[in-house]
């Protein structure tokens, strides 16, 4: 994948952000578009989703490929 690749993350998956003083988890509540950033660790991506950056198990991420219906 590459960086502004759009990819899908289905409902229920865990959404975590750490930072200096805290630690921000959410889970999906239904399927979810989100924009790759880049590979954040061995098993995580950084993504752009639900308004803010965080990061999500890489298994949990599917690109969306496109189609042509020419």
């Amino acid at each position: 994948m590459e960086h502004g690749d759009l990819i899908y993350i289905p409902q229920d998956v865990k959404l975590f952000d750490m930072d200096d003083k805290s630690y921000n988890l959410t889970t999906t509540e239904k399927p979810t578009m989100a924009v790759f950033i880049r590979q954040d660790a061995a098993n995580t991506y950084r993504v752009y989703a639900q308004g803010r950056e965080a990061s999500v198990e890489m298994r949990h991420v599917y690109p969306v490929r496109e189609s042509c219906a020419y």
